[in-house]
Parts: structure tokens; C-alpha cells; sequence
């Protein structure tokens, strides 16, 4: 072998399947080609390399493209473009590597070829580029191919050719010159596109959007399969996965486990048209979040079970699966069209791979994209930490979600003690979702950047989420405290949240919003320096989106909170009409037992008796505390306004309308109750008692004698919708982001809407405040 035979070999397995070329205009220089100047395209070359790459030809004959084309990370002179090519006789999901390695064609144009677009008509107009690209059997037969020397702001389509066979067009526009005084730009954000939920009407939708990009938070693919979170139903035109590999999880399902199942995997997701269709029209800016490697994972630890805890030391570690991780990473890196950096060289362990980094675009926006998985700290609290109610490990409920907000302060204060007194360089190293070097980027990215609107792409929310138990009378003495929603999210590290928030305000880094993904919700809100202080300023804003196609953040709370454990605070999720009758009638017993002297409330027999006499003297009928039959069980969503609003107001707006339409004795005799109340303690005749008085003192969580509801559990969020699948559209200008939470309509008889989105819900954040504005 010769010398240059074997550096290409070598570079090539040690991970350099980016390849790159570049376009030289004539004299003129204005690169584009669009004036019909001389095109003169440089071979593509290994990167970092002066060495060419092969270019024998695919041979003649038929070869196919299954998972179509794709793009992504526009820069100001070009992008990344992306593509699978297997012989034509080749299954489209198995792998199918050819026994050689190959090149194909690739043809650019800035020529309006809009009508080809998603078709493998012959692309035509002037070309801007013709090169021999690559392809290796090693990497799945997948692409990609860095782009340069092309004009900003600029439209682009291309297409591949392999032997006889043509690619699909695909189209990508280039982002504005770093220089450019941009009025607007517009871009779509998504995240959580589960196969196996739901429907993917979503994605038909956003196709048809004006915009110049998309950003992908993550969650591209699920590597579970029939997982318990997966439960419900999904569109027929979404078959059943069926792994390669694949290990059965705890409870039910399998989960990935190898190359060849992550890989599976991708070419299942991009072989649906809709997804497809997306990625030829857009490029993409895409990350990952967990489920590309493992659910709610860190580092390469995967969380399906409790793990290890030693209670001697408090030491605890989840269980370590390298090559899994490095089998997760390796896929994302061939199947996304990312510009990253990426090697097979094995020294370099999971840290093989950087996915954070950052795009501009004019003067108006620097996009700044983090990896919240790859470099993160264990949960602060381990799963396999005994529960002080039974000793038994905590699990998820305990460690990562319905965590006491003092239990997890004083664990994070702890550990970064102990990382002080171990002498480790970075006080944040057990507390930090970015790492030290990712946060020192993250610091210097935002601190030196000189576009208007700092947009950073954020997986897991920024904004403090919890639920004041002690609000509630009714709950028992273990709920009442204060409860985090999500320690997996940024609530879990808040040392380090409240680190990065100083970093913005001390040097006045203005204009930063988070686009946000994970949580499967749509959330929109101020992130504060401080959320315990006892006056928090707002520093920066974070919109949430909901996922594409996941099961909802409401109906994961609905399924704990049929949990016997946690009976009595599920009207603080999810009610329906047969539930709040039965909350009326013990506001309506423990107000007669009240009045005749009752004073313990937890005493039932002395309540029951108080209320027999009542019926007894005539005071209320007996209907007023029986059931009524024929009342509706549908679910009401009361979790949002738990998360920020007031606790019990669906509760007593429920009631006040069964009242009002006579369809609930209990109801109506509450009603009448209250007002009668109100009307001797105002000296007013009941006829005159204001309606929402007597609505007030129907919440069973507000003060009985003002009727004013409990204070909001989280007053920095503005808009909450946990019931919901979807996506967001942004379109920034020089005075205002304005974001559109775009909600999906629900499958129907196991088939996608026809008309996807059901609502559209408006936020505006202004320019220079750190402001959330509801339309």
C-alpha cells in the first residue's frame, strides 16, 4: 500500500467522514455564480488534510437514496449536506454496505429549481459546485459533505447522483454575512418526535412554513421500544419497531443497545415521508438530548434502573455502559447532518465527540447550542438512595421528579463542599449539567457576542418548576413541603444555573432567550438570578416547546397521581366533574360541622354526625351529600394552573357551573351556603352577593373567610400548556422575538388530523427587557 493510499485509509477510519470543497468564482470575486462568472470547484478533501478523497465513481447502474437528503448548519458561506446511497437491490433499513467504497456526484445550483424540490428530477440552472463525494461502507453507507465558498443569505439547491440513479433535490438557504444589518429571521424549533406515539401530522405542517431554518433540542429518535412512557396509541401509517439487538427494559420493552439498533433507528424515523420532506426544504441545527443514548441519562449511564448506593460513603453510580454510549454517539454523528467534530479513534472515550457550538446570522442573532448530557453530573439525589418513609430506593419519584426542594439544596451544597475539599479544579464538577470546558465556552461565547438577540438552544427548562404542598389542608404531613417538578432538568442543578444567570447580569448580556424542548409542554416565563430570593430578578427568557409526537407532560402526572400514594393531592393534576362534586361535599360537611361546634376536621364519625342533623333539622336535603348519577368522568386539566396560576380555580369554576345549570345538589347547596354567609356578614340581601365572591369561597384551597386562592406555585411563568404536542415558530426582528406555539390537533381513530394544528398560542418578548408578552 502506498503512502498516500494508506493516509487516506487511516484519516478516513479515524473519523473524518466530514468531507469539504469549496467554490472559487473568476475575478469578479463575488462567489456565487448567479452572474454567470467561471465556476472552478476545488476537489473535496479530508478535513484538516491537504489529501483528497477517492474518487472512483459509483459504477453504472441503479442505486437509491432511502432516507433521502439532508442539511444543516448553515453558515454565512455554505453548509453541511447530508445522504444515504445503497445499491438499489438493497433493503432501505438494513445495512447494507457495498463491497467497496464509492464516490458520488454533487451538483449545487442558486438556480430556482423550487418546482424539483423533494423530486429527483435532474436539477438545473448554472452550477455552483460539481464534486465527487464520498461514501463509506464503514459508516453505514451515510455522507456528508461541508460546502464553502458560497454567498450569504442564498437560497441553494442540490442534488446527488450515484451511477445511474439521482437523489431527491434538496434545498438549504445560507445565513446572512456576519456584517449584514439583518431586519428579520425567521426559524422553526422542535423537539421529542417519538415513533411509537401519536402522530407526526406536525411535521406536514412545518413544511409549509415560511422560515429559513429549523433547530432540532433533541429526543430525534426514542431508543426504547413498547417502554411503559410509550404507552397509548400512535398512527396506523407508524408500523412497529422491532430492534436488531435490543435488551428488555425493567418494565416492559426494549431498549438499544448497539450500533446496529441506533442505527436502526434513524433509517426507520427518516424513512417517513413527512420527516423526509422537512429535512430537503430546511436545513437543520440540531442536538441531542437524552433518548438519542438513553432516557433521563448522564454522561454513559444509563437510568432504567436504580443503580449502586454504598450508605456508608453516600457514594451511588448508575449503571456505566460505554460502548453503548459510543454506539449511540457514532450513529447521531452519521445520520445528523451536523458540523461537528467526531472520531473513531478510542483513546479519546465518549469524549469522542463535541456537539456544542455556535452559528451567527447578522448582526441579529447568535445561536448558541450546548450539550446537556454528555458532560452532566449524576442526579443529586441517587435513585438508589433509601426513601426515609420505608427505607426502600427512592426510585424516580423521590430522585428525579416530586424531589423536596430543602432535600436536594442541602445534597447540592454538599457536594460542591466536597468537591472543594477533594481540591477539584471546578467547585460545579458533581453539580453541573455543561461540564467545566462547555460552560467556559458557554460564558465566553455569550460575553464577547455583538448580535442583538443571544438565542441559546437549551434542552431540559431553565425555569424553576414547583409544586408548595404546604398550601394544601387537606394534604398529609409527608406532602407538605415544597416539591421540585423535575430535578433532571435545570431545577436539579441549580448552583450552576444561578452561576450562569450572575454571568448575564454582572456583564449586562442582554436580549438572551432559550429555546427549549424535553418536557413535552409548552411553557413560557423569566429565568430569575435567583428563584429563592427573596426579590429574584429576571436575567433571561425561556420558551419551551412541546414535543412533536411524545405523550404530554399531563399525562405522565395523570398516571402518578392514580398512585394511591399521591390521592390526596390529585386534584392538584387532573379532576373531572364527578370529582369536583365530591370535593363540594366535604367543603359542605366540614362547613356544617364547623358551625355545630366540630373542631377537629379528621374526625369523621363527629362530622357525619353533624351533617345527619342538619339533614335531619331541614337545613339541607339528603341529595346534598349523595352523588349525583350521570355526571361526566372526562378529565379536567387542573396541572397547569397548579404549575402558575392558583391552585383550586378550575375546582371552583367546575362547581359555580354545576350549580348554575342545577346539575349537582351538593353544588347548588354550596353555592347557596356561601351566599347566604356573604349576606349576613355584609347586611345585603342574598340576591345582591357578587356571583364571584361565592365562586372564590368554592375553591377548596383559598382562605375560607376572603376567599383569596393560595399565591402562585412559580409567579416568573406566564404561560403554561402541559396537555399538548407541537412545535414553535420564531420570527426575530430589531424590536421583538415574537414565538407561536403551535399546538396539534389529537389523533383520530389511529390516523393524523388532516388539519394539524388546533391552536396557536402568541408570545412576544421584547427587545432590551426581560419581558414575557401574552397575545
Amino acid at each position: 500500500m502506498d503512502r498516500r493510499s494508506f493516509l487516506r485509509k487511516s484519516v478516513a477510519q479515524a473519523g473524518a467522514l466530514i468531507t469539504a470543497s469549496s467554490v472559487l468564482t473568476g475575478l469578479s470575486g463575488c462567489g456565487g455564480g448567479s452572474d454567470g462568472e467561471a465556476i472552478v470547484p476545488l476537489p473535496p478533501t479530508f478535513p484538516g488534510t491537504d489529501q483528497p478523497v477517492p474518487a472512483t465513481p459509483a459504477a453504472t447502474g441503479a442505486y437509491k437514496f432511502p432516507q433521502s437528503v439532508a442539511s444543516g448548519d448553515p453558515k454565512s458561506d455554505g453548509a453541511l449536506l447530508w445522504a444515504r446511497v445503497v445499491p438499489a437491490a438493497a433493503d432501505d433499513i438494513l445495512s447494507a454496505g457495498t463491497p467497496a467504497n464509492f464516490s458520488v456526484r454533487l451538483r449545487i445550483s442558486s438556480a430556482d429549481n423550487a418546482a424539483a424540490l423533494g423530486s429527483d428530477t435532474a436539477l438545473s440552472g448554472t452550477l455552483t459546485s460539481d464534486v465527487e463525494v464520498p461514501v463509506y461502507a464503514l459508516y453505514d453507507n451515510t455522507l456528508r459533505h461541508r460546502i464553502r465558498g458560497l454567498q450569504s443569505g442564498t437560497t441553494y439547491y442540490y442534488q446527488f447522483t450515484a451511477g445511474d440513479s439521482r437523489s431527491k433535490v434538496g434545498r438549504f438557504k445560507t445565513a446572512p454575512a456576519a456584517d449584514a444589518d439583518v431586519s428579520n429571521l425567521k426559524f422553526a424549533y422542535m423537539a421529542c418526535q417519538d415513533w411509537s406515539v401519536n402522530h407526526w401530522a406536525g411535521l406536514s405542517s412545518l413544511v409549509k412554513e415560511d422560515i429559513d431554518f429549523v433547530v432540532h433540542l433533541g429526543d430525534y429518535i426514542y431508543e426504547a421500544v413498547g417502554a411503559d412512557y410509550q404507552a397509548g396509541g400512535v398512527e396506523a401509517a407508524h408500523s412497529a419497531l422491532v430492534l436488531p439487538n435490543g435488551v428488555s427494559l425493567p418494565s416492559g420493552g426494549k431498549y438499544a443497545s448497539s450500533l446496529a439498533d441506533y442505527r436502526y433507528l434513524y433509517k426507520r424515523y427518516r424513512s417517513d415521508p413527512r420527516l423526509q420532506a422537512l429535512h430537503e426544504r430546511f436545513a437543520f441545527v440540531a442536538i441531542w438530548d437524552d433518548h438519542e443514548f438513553s432516557d433521563d441519562c448522564w454522561q454513559d449511564r444509563s437510568t432504567y434502573d436504580n443503580g449502586s448506593f454504598n450508605a456508608g460513603t453516600g457514594a451511588a453510580d448508575n449503571t456505566v455502559q460505554t460502548s453503548r454510549r459510543l454506539s449511540a454517539s457514532q450513529a447521531w454523528f452519521e445520520f445528523m447532518p451536523a458540523d461537528i467534530s467526531f472520531t473513531l479513534d478510542a483513546g479519546y472515550g465518549i469524549s469522542n465527540i463535541r456537539i456544542y457550538r455556535d452559528l451567527k446570522f447578522g448582526k441579529l442573532m447568535h445561536l448558541v447550542m450546548t450539550d446537556q448530557r454528555l458532560y452532566r453530573a449524576d442526579h443529586l439525589i441517587p435513585e438508589a438512595a433509601p426513601s426515609p418513609l420505608d427505607g426502600k430506593p427512592l426510585g424516580q419519584i423521590g430522585a428525579r421528579y416530586m424531589v423536596p426542594e430543602a432535600t436536594l439544596a442541602g445534597i447540592e451544597a454538599q457536594k460542591i463542599d466536597a468537591a472543594k475539599k477533594l481540591g477539584l479544579p471546578d467547585e460545579m464538577t458533581l453539580v453541573s449539567v455543561l461540564g467545566t470546558a462547555q460552560r467556559q465556552w458557554w460564558m465566553e461565547t455569550m460575553k464577547s457576542s455583538t448580535a442583538l438577540w443571544k438565542i441559546w438552544g437549551n434542552e431540559t427548562s431553565l425555569l424553576k418548576m414547583i409544586v408548595d404542598g404546604a398550601k394544601l389542608p387537606t394534604a398529609p404531613a409527608a406532602l407538605k413541603t415544597r416539591f421540585v417538578l423535575n430535578a433532571d432538568q435545570w431545577d436539579g442543578y441549580n448552583g450552576e444555573r444561578k452561576q450562569l444567570m450572575a454571568h448575564l447580569a454582572t456583564n449586562k448580556i442582554s436580549n438572551v432567550v432559550a429555546v427549549t424542548g424535553d418536557i413535552h409542554a409548552f411553557f413560557a416565563g423569566t429565568v430569575m438570578d435567583d428563584f429563592n430570593a427573596a426579590s429574584p430578578k429576571p436575567v433571561m427568557v425561556d420558551l419551551v416547546t412541546a414535543g412533536i409526537s411524545s405523550n404530554s407532560l399531563f399525562s405522565y402526572f395523570v398516571g402518578a397521581a392514580n398512585s394511591p400514594a399521591f390521592a390526596a393531592v390529585k386534584p392538584l393534576v387532573v379532576v373531572n366533574e364527578v370529582a369536583c362534586e365530591d370535593i363540594a361535599i366535604q367543603m359542605l360537611s366540614a362547613a356544617i360541622a364547623m358551625a355545630s361546634g366540630v373542631t377537629d376536621l379528621s374526625n369523621t364519625a363527629a362530622i357525619q354526625a353533624a351533617v345527619m342533623g342538619a339533614i335531619g333539622a331541614g337545613l339541607i336535603p339528603l341529595a346534598a351529600v349523595q352523588p349525583t348519577p350521570g355526571l361526566s368522568t372526562a378529565p379536567i386539566n387542573t396541572f397547569d394552573e397548579t404549575l402558575n396560576g392558583h391552585m383550586g380555580d378550575t375546582i371552583a369554576a367546575t362547581n359555580a357551573r354545576l350549580s348554575g345549570e342545577s346539575k349537582s345538589t351538593a353544588c347548588s347547596t354550596l353555592y347557596l351556603l356561601i351566599a347566604d354567609s356573604l349576606s349576613k356578614a355584609l347586611g345585603i340581601p342574598i340576591g345582591f352577593v357578587p356571583a364571584p365572591e361565592v365562586v372564590k369561597r368554592m375553591n377548596p384551597f383559598a382562605n375560607a373567610t376572603t376567599g383569596e386562592p393560595p399565591s402562585a406555585n412559580n409567579p416568573w411563568l406566564s404561560y403554561a400548556d402541559s396537555n399538548a404536542q407541537g412545535y414553535a415558530l420564531v420570527n426575530l426582528s430589531k424590536t421583538e422575538l415574537v414565538c407561536d406555539f403551535k399546538k396539534m390537533a389529537p389523533l383520530s381513530g389511529g390516523a393524523a388530523p388532516t388539519t394539524p394544528v388546533a391552536s396557536v398560542k402568541r408570545v412576544r418578548v421584547p427587545v432590551g427587557k426581560v419581558q414575557v408578552v401574552l397575545d
